[in-house]
């Protein structure tokens, strides 16, 4: 495997045989336990971050590799007040390490620095665009809920449609046939025609700008999945794409399974965590076997 940079950058059958290792959960690091030993990670968060940088982290140690790294661009030369080149950094980087995560908060970022790298690259939240290993944490999940097959899946998607954590998903569900995704966001708000490019084209994509618009369509009860994410405040309507309890126990399906890829903000109650399809912290702690998996395709 090469980069991964975008979830299409990884085959329908190597991502199987990730979520086949990651299956064994704790006892991958028992089976694989020695795996990295003399082996590198250069962890770049140029960005901040709790589960991406500590589960790729831990991950990697668990294997029995060490990492190397900062947690803000500006611990590096490529912040002020020198601003080294970033393809002059992943140069630099590449001779200290065996593979590197790099989380940005500009695409043109990850970039720049695979034009110096000479080890694997592997994003781990690049801008707005994509954040493919979430999406693979998140696939992992949804088919250790539902089964291999998620052909004909229905997902209420509710979030800003321009988030790397919803793209990659997306695409990530385009190996897929058949699914019909609902996204609940701010009227005006759609999926970026750079994501829309990559769809599969039996997805069937549908908006809805109120959470009474959505119950309203009667489609609740069809919904496998409501996947959640942040709401950017853009108006003053917040309500407008929250689920009250009663609607959550009352329209949906009772096996309904709830993600969401954390931090949360308003848009998941805490009342929710009582859910017995509330999964997002099951999810999170995936995201650690997952890459664990990962690393493994490499070494």
């Amino acid at each position: 495997m090469e980069n991964l940079i975008s979830i299409s950058d990884i085959s329908l059958s190597d991502m199987k045989a990730v979520f086949e290792r990651a299956k064994m959960r704790e006892k991958i690091f028992n089976e694989y336990y020695g795996a990295l030993k003399d082996k590198t990670l250069a962890s770049l968060f140029l960005q901040p971050s709790t589960r991406t940088q500590l589960s790729f982290q831990s991950a990697f140690t668990k294997l029995g590799g060490t990492y190397i790294g900062f947690s803000d661009i500006n611990s590096s030369r490529s912040g002020p007040p020198y601003y080294e080149p970033l393809d002059d950094m992943g140069q630099i980087v590449s001779g200290y390490c065996d593979i590197i995560v790099m989380r940005t908060i500009n695409a043109k970022y990850t970039l720049a620095l695979l034009e110096g790298a000479k080890v694997p690259v592997i994003s781990a939240g690049s801008g707005n665009i994509e954040h493919p290993t979430q999406a693979l944490t998140d696939l992992f999940t949804l088919t250790t809920h539902i089964g291999t097959n998620l052909s004909g899946l229905n997902i209420l998607i509710i979030g800003t449609p321009r988030q790397r954590t919803i793209n990659s998903l997306l695409i990530g569900l385009s190996n897929w046939e058949n699914i019909n995704v609902h996204i609940l966001c701010q009227n005006g708000v759609s999926l970026p025609d750079i994501i829309c490019a990559k769809l599969n084209p039996t997805m069937n994509v549908r908006y809805y700008h109120s959470t009474r618009q959505f119950l309203e369509s009667g489609l609740a009860s069809q919904i496998n999945v409501i996947y959640m994410d942040k709401i950017f405040n853009e108006t003053n309507e917040y309500t407008e794409f929250v689920f009250t309890e009663n609607e959550l126990y009352s329209d949906f399906k009772n096996d309904i399974m709830i993600m969401h890829p954390l931090p949360r903000t308003r848009e998941l109650p805490k009342t929710f965590d009582k859910h017995p399809g509330a999964i997002y912290f099951s999810q999170a702690q995936n995201g650690l076997y997952v890459r664990a998996s990962l690393f493994l395709s490499y070494f």
